[in-house]
């Protein structure tokens, strides 16, 4: 699960439960919301392929649980990634400040020191209940050196735009000469998921000062 296979890239989503990991991960690959998703057990694997100028990629993703008791599997998930997903709730202070305490020490003991990242605020359509400001997610994005945006797993705001983003940016990694000419091939091919729980069933489907007043 670690390893990275043709011209695949590997991405993990990672933060707290309930922060709408699953909900990003559906909402890219199937352009669909779920009000009444359960929460991931283990991890849970979708793909969907991109053309990339005349190429065929697999964009692989694994959604990783964010409960307590999964933690110290998702270094398992996370470990050879070329991309990862930082996860908050902007209306759940706690779900930022595990980031920065929690995922991020964990991630960096776990991955290579080039993988990128990209912190994303989801539940930008509650943005009237928000706690986190964007500006705290932003600081803490460029002090890892990572791409900020914010979400709405619900309406799809922006979702496409932060994994599309982050496997160009692992692809001009790759080859950054054609990185250009790879945009401004992209297209959507097709998409597949699997969820990964427990047992043997399968069924489709640098630490920081940021405070927060």
């Amino acid at each position: 699960m670690s390893t990275k296979t043709g011209n695949g890239v590997k991405i993990c989503l990672i933060g707290n439960s309930g922060v709408g990991k699953s909900s990003i991960a559906h909402r890219f690959v199937s352009e669909t919301f779920d009000d009444n998703i359960t929460n991931t057990i283990a991890a849970a694997y979708f793909d969907k392929k991109l053309c990339v100028n005349g190429d065929a990629v697999k964009v692989c993703i694994w959604d990783t649980a964010g409960g307590e008791k999964f933690r110290a599997l998702a270094p398992l998930y996370y470990r050879g990634a070329s991309g990862i997903v930082l996860v908050y709730d902007i209306t759940k202070v706690q779900s930022f400040q595990s980031l920065t305490e929690v995922w991020v020490p964990a991630l960096r003991a776990n991955t290579d020191s080039d993988v990128s990242l990209v912190v994303v605020g989801n539940k930008l359509d509650l943005d009237e209940t928000r706690v986190v400001p964007a500006e705290v997610g932003r600081n803490y994005a460029e002090f890892l050196n990572a791409t900020f945006i914010e979400t709405s797993a619900k309406t799809g705001q922006n979702v496409e735009s932060v994994l599309v983003q982050l496997a160009m940016k692992i692809l001009e990694k790759k080859q950054p000469s054609t990185a250009n000419a790879r945009q401004r091939n992209l297209i959507r091919l097709s998409t597949t998921s699997t969820d990964e729980a427990n047992s043997s069933q399968k069924t489709r489907r640098r630490k920081c000062r940021c405070t927060l007043s």
